[in-house]
């Protein structure tokens, strides 16, 4: 049983003529019978009542076989256009994988704006600490990440900067510090600190700077989420480091101020990254050509 006998076999019943079949398949009319012949003789069991008055009356198993027969032409057709729409690259499924800062802060435009223009394709986004991103990538659980991260390095992916996001010290107007025009080192362990939790990259970054000038911080709490960090800040609960992108938004409201972080070096960066083996669909390829003209 091939493709094209299942096509015969289910026009055959649909126009009840063999010259209709054959015009619509492009096929001679003694073509037609041999694929019919063939069909039965496969599985074994007439499927038509012998052609009376040139009538196709179906027998009760050939009326069963229709019922399947027609579907498996319906889902076939149906494959071949999803395919077409792969192959002209109108339709795919995305799955990316981003940090927190790039999730809430900065993909939300530009995934809104790749979605306007492929409007047949679905983007699953997973939202995780870098690390776990950077994971995923490599276990192929996710095509590609969006991650914030400091000095980055792997063999096995490829890895393109695409954005600098430097740490910051937020904090509110309120603040003795908010207009100091030069801040020294040893003066922030005076004042109450917010940090991100120890997992995140800000974190880490926070704790190198920390040692590389030789303070401790008075850190009086650690909290998950961006937001609520920025919220304590609004509440003038304490001072804290987070990356520039993260504020610019209550920045430009008014609600929050920032300070460069003093001697800090910035080594935080937003970064595509992929497999260095990997297929990507036409889709998958406009996806990664749009991000790093967005972000040029």
């Amino acid at each position: 049983m091939n493709f094209q006998q299942l096509k015969v076999f289910v026009l055959t019943v649909q126009t009840g003529k063999l010259s209709a079949v054959a015009e619509a398949l492009h096929i001679k009319q003694p073509t037609v019978t041999f694929h019919l012949k063939g069909l039965q003789d496969k599985l074994g069991v007439e499927l038509f009542e012998q052609p009376q008055l040139k009538r196709w009356i179906l027998t009760d198993a050939g009326k069963a076989f229709y019922h399947y027969a027609q579907q498996i032409i319906q889902l076939a057709e149906q494959a071949e256009q999803v395919m077409d729409d792969y192959k002209f690259n109108t339709r795919g499924k995305l799955q990316l994988g981003a940090s927190q800062t790039t999730a809430s802060y900065i993909l939300p435009p530009y995934l809104a704006k790749f979605q306007k223009e492929h409007d047949r394709v679905y983007i699953s986004l997973v939202v995780n600490k870098a690390p776990s991103i950077l994971q995923k990538v490599k276990n192929y659980d996710l095509d590609l990440g969006v991650i914030a991260y400091g000095k980055l390095f792997d063999p096995d992916l490829t890895i393109i900067p695409i954005m600098e996001d430097e740490l910051v010290l937020i904090m509110h107007k309120d603040h003795p510090l908010r207009k100091k025009t030069e801040i020294k080192p040893h003066e922030l362990t005076q004042y109450p600190f917010i940090l991100h939790e120890k997992q995140a990259v800000s974190h880490t970054l926070a704790e190198r700077w920390m040692l590389e000038n030789n303070i401790q911080l008075n850190i009086i709490m650690e909290i998950g989420s961006i937001q609520t960090i920025k919220e304590a800040v609004e509440l003038n609960i304490g001072i804290a480091i987070l990356p520039r992108l993260s504020v610019e938004k209550e920045m430009k409201e008014g609600r929050l101020f920032i300070q460069p972080l003093p001697n800090y070096v910035n080594e935080r960066h937003i970064y595509l990254i992929y497999r260095k083996i990997q297929h990507f669909s036409p889709m998958m390829q406009s996806f990664i050509e749009f991000l790093k003209q967005s972000f040029q």
